[in-house]
């Protein structure tokens, strides 16, 4: 997973910590996108087209799942600098767990870093997966808690997920949180995380799975529940067939109180 922060274009104004709310909304553009560790639905490479992809959205945040570090069945390639040195967006790293000999993790800009591991069960075995949040620090001092996760392919595990997720990111600073959920809307791990998120894109026809031909909505963007919104403008390109996902990208005006 990776969150990217544009730098000096990232402009929208957030809540300010101790008042109640902020005098004026401001339009901000988030992207979530599984990159399926650099490579399209044949393992074929596609990790510059993706960059260039990232670059051409002029999007404000991405929250990216799927990022190898090192790993041989990318070509030992540190993904994240990569596509950093593309987009000219800020990174950092936090890994998920260790694969082939490298870390599938996690990138992106701070202010300060959490990296809370979440419950992943695989056969039978309790073990733990990342779930990551930054607090962006804009340059006039206003902060958005940003955050990217990955949850299970099982819906029991998810349902533990969604359950710590919710308590992981209860803030007082406005939320947003990105990832691939591997559950379609009105399943019961997704009505869960709707007491605590706003689903910024609730149409079950905004498909992103597979990429080619997609029949399935799994990936989102969710806002806390102190965020309102106006004006929201979704974008599914279909023609990013760069992944074994397509991007989900929103644009928003934001008003978040507390």
């Amino acid at each position: 997973m990776l969150v990217i922060q544009r730098g000096a274009y990232l402009t929208f104004v957030i809540l300010i910590f101790g008042c109640a709310h902020f005098a004026n909304a401001q339009s901000i553009r988030v992207m979530s996108y599984n990159i399926h560790h650099g490579a399209d639905k044949d393992e074929v490479n596609t990790l510059q087209e993706m960059g260039e992809f990232i670059k051409n959205s002029n999007v404000d945040l991405v929250g990216l799942q799927e990022v190898d570090s090192l790993c041989n069945r990318s070509g030992k390639i540190d993904q994240m600098r990569v596509l950093a040195d593309i987009t000219g967006m800020f990174y950092a790293f936090q890994r998920h767990f260790a694969y082939d000999e490298g870390s599938y993790g996690s990138r992106f800009p701070i202010a300060s870093q959490l990296n809370v591991q979440i419950t992943s069960i695989k056969n039978g075995e309790k073990k733990s997966l990342a779930l990551l949040s930054t607090v962006v620090s804009l340059p006039d001092g206003m902060e958005v808690k940003f955050a990217t996760v990955h949850f299970a392919l099982d819906q029991s595990t998810r349902l533990i997920q969604a359950r710590e997720t919710l308590s992981i990111l209860e803030s007082n600073l406005p939320v947003i949180l990105t990832g691939d959920f591997n559950a379609e809307p009105n399943t019961e791990e997704m009505d869960l995380l709707s007491s605590g998120f706003n689903m910024t894109d609730a149409t079950q026809g905004r498909r992103t799975f597979p990429a080619e031909n997609p029949s399935k909505k799994i990936d989102y963007i969710w806002l806390g529940k102190s965020c309102q919104t106006q004006n929201l403008n979704f974008q599914i390109p279909l023609n990013a067939t760069y992944s074994d996902h397509l991007p989900l990208v929103v644009s928003l005006t934001l008003d978040c109180r507390e």
